[in-house]
């Protein structure tokens, strides 16, 4: 798409925006490439957004690529003193542990902040997953604290923080790109929770919410043969206001919307 023409799609998707339903444009960042069109939308893409447990579909991948599928059979087990705020799944299993597998699908799924710190942890801690992103060639993810610190969402904090274009651009190498095996590929997707979106398209991907109003999320938009990578954050509301995820479905709704259209 030639720059004038991916102009024209972004403006006709903040027009979509701008309505009362949805969030203010000023509000949002996102980044979705059409993998059989070429289209390309992004409207802030680069600005700041904090990471969040989004971290956890990262730690999976370097898990995945450094120790393979078998490695999901291991279980972790943890103390009380592990367990952190919002985590809705580890605080019930104190005695027995949970399998790699189950902390990935507690925290893409759920959210659940202590099964993200397991595997973090697990994968040699924030520097580590700091490096793995630099290795996909992400430089703007950073990975700096265990939750619940990571987890604030202050925007004037660089720490525990990235893009949803780093975002998009890890979820299509990882997914889709040769950094790990087919099989690999196959289980770290199957990880993912799936929703329906409008115009008959299924959304696979995690999203994770936070103080300041904010929530993020980064997938893959399916249709057909249609394959839209996408990542959006919206960011709207004072230190006490939590995110909400059904903040974000008006826009990725109508960015994929835009996608469609022919403007």
């Amino acid at each position: 798409m030639d720059v004038s023409r991916r102009g024209a799609v972004t403006a006709g998707v903040l027009g979509l925006l701008a309505t009362p339903a949805g969030p203010r444009p000023d509000d949002v960042s996102l980044s979705a490439t059409d993998l059989l069109t070429g289209r390309r939308l992004e409207h802030r893409a680069e600005r700041p957004c904090p990471v969040l447990t989004l971290s956890a579909g990262l730690a999976l991948g370097l898990l995945l690529r450094e120790r393979g599928v078998d490695e999901l059979t291991r279980v972790v087990r943890f103390t009380r003193g592990d367990v952190v705020r919002s985590s809705p799944v580890c605080a019930w299993h104190l005695q027995q542990g949970l399998s790699l597998a189950r902390l990935g699908d507690a925290a893409l799924r759920r959210g659940d902040a202590t099964a993200t710190n397991l595997l973090v942890r697990h994968v040699g801690g924030p520097a580590a997953l700091t490096g793995f992103c630099r290795e996909l060639g992400d430089e703007r993810t950073r990975l700096d604290r265990a939750a619940p610190a990571s987890c604030g969402g202050d925007p004037w904090d660089p720490r525990d923080t990235t893009t949803v274009a780093a975002l998009a651009l890890d979820h299509a190498v990882l997914l889709l790109g040769g950094v790990l095996p087919p099989g690999s590929r196959g289980v770290l997707s199957g990880l993912f929770p799936t929703a329906r979106l409008a115009g008959g398209w299924e959304f696979s991907g995690s999203t994770a919410t936070a103080r300041y109003g904010s929530v993020v999320a980064v997938g893959t938009a399916r249709r057909d043969r249609r394959r839209v990578v996408l990542a959006a954050a919206v960011r709207n509301g004072q230190p006490g206001t939590w995110g909400s995820e059904r903040a974000l479905v008006p826009v990725l709704d109508d960015v994929l919307a835009g996608l469609d259209h022919r403007w």
